[in-house]
């Protein structure tokens, strides 16, 4: 790819939510943005290349075969980062084994990684967040590994609506993003994780934010699920005497025995998309992440199967078949 490409409960069981959780909360605003028509150029409609839409994402995933890659986290975690951080990557050459192929949301990609880089004075690249008054969109990417082509599309919704969700578990029918996905990433965010400042009331809401999702239904039993822990570079080096990454690494084994108990299979990964605390560590991860979501879903078995002490002997026919 070119640089312009063209196309708590908590575990002792107190309670879950506290009340500044609630108090501090922006409940934004939910209505759709007004549609935006696409330009035309003699009658004939382009295409946009920015972010598909809530209402186009059904035709679009009836139309090509592409893998459902689901984003969850809070506020700044680094969903927007790790989205710029593709885009950057892939302007540079391949990502791996993966080179890219074409986008429908270019546009999109282009910008979010323009905003990350835009000031050449600051001090550390940053992205802006997803606002809380958009619904759910997404990116869409399609990448080759060797002859094999495959797509995926990957959802962009605000932090603050998870937030949302969390506290008020009324708002769980909003994340209509869940029930088509094919993977599920929790963003981890390492930094806050590990600071002292905020340690203590992530790891909680972290915990929570998982066991809501879980609890109330909305992950559907097909989807592989994943932790992702960002920002590894901001704990990658010791601190005041702290090995960080041992921290996180306590943490990670506390959700496997937590979350494992319950029968819940899941793997954790640890990435850095934009290295700035500490740039010799690279982009650590990307390569395999973009491996995970270019996995195509396996063909559905929709032949029939043979019914045991059939009565009838239509149900019979299946045996007859095989």
């Amino acid at each position: 790819m070119m640089a312009q490409p063209v196309n708590d409960s908590t575990s002792d069981g107190g309670q879950l939510y506290e009340a500044a959780d609630t108090d501090e909360l922006d409940p934004g605003d939910f209505e759709d943005a007004a549609e935006e028509e696409s330009p035309k150029v003699d009658g004939v409609a382009l295409r946009p290349n920015t972010l598909i839409p809530e209402r186009g994402i059904t035709g679009f995933r009836n139309r090509s075969r592409a893998q459902t890659v689901v984003l969850v986290g809070e506020q700044k975690t680094g969903k927007t980062t790790l989205l710029a951080a593709l885009y950057g990557l892939f302007c540079k050459g391949p990502i791996g084994d993966f080179e890219f192929v074409s986008s429908q949301t270019l546009y999109s990609f282009a910008e979010r990684n323009h905003l990350a880089m835009l000031s050449p004075d600051r001090a550390a690249p940053a992205t802006p967040r997803t606002s809380i008054a958009e619904s759910v969109s997404y990116f869409h990417l399609k990448v080759r590994q060797g002859e094999v082509v495959s797509e995926m599309i990957i959802s962009d919704r605000s932090g603050e609506t998870f937030e949302a969700a969390r506290v008020d578990t009324s708002l769980m029918d909003r994340l209509t993003e869940l029930a088509l996905a094919d993977r599920i990433c929790f963003l981890l965010d390492a930094s806050r994780l590990t600071k002292i400042e905020t340690r203590a009331a992530y790891r909680r809401i972290f915990r929570q934010t998982m066991r809501a999702l879980i609890d109330n239904d909305v992950i559907p039993k097909t989807a592989k699920i994943e932790v992702l822990v960002t920002k590894i570079d901001r704990v990658s080096r010791e601190k005041d005497g702290r090995d960080l990454l041992a921290e996180v690494t306590e943490y990670e084994e506390e959700l496997i025995k937590e979350f494992g108990s319950k029968g819940l299979a899941f793997q954790i990964h640890r990435i850095c998309a934009l290295p700035r605390a500490n740039v010799k560590l690279g982009f650590l991860g990307m390569n395999e992440l973009v491996g995970r979501w270019a996995l195509t879903p396996a063909d559905s078995d929709i032949s029939p199967q043979p019914v045991g002490d059939a009565l009838r002997h239509i149900d019979r026919l299946p045996i007859v078949w095989s």
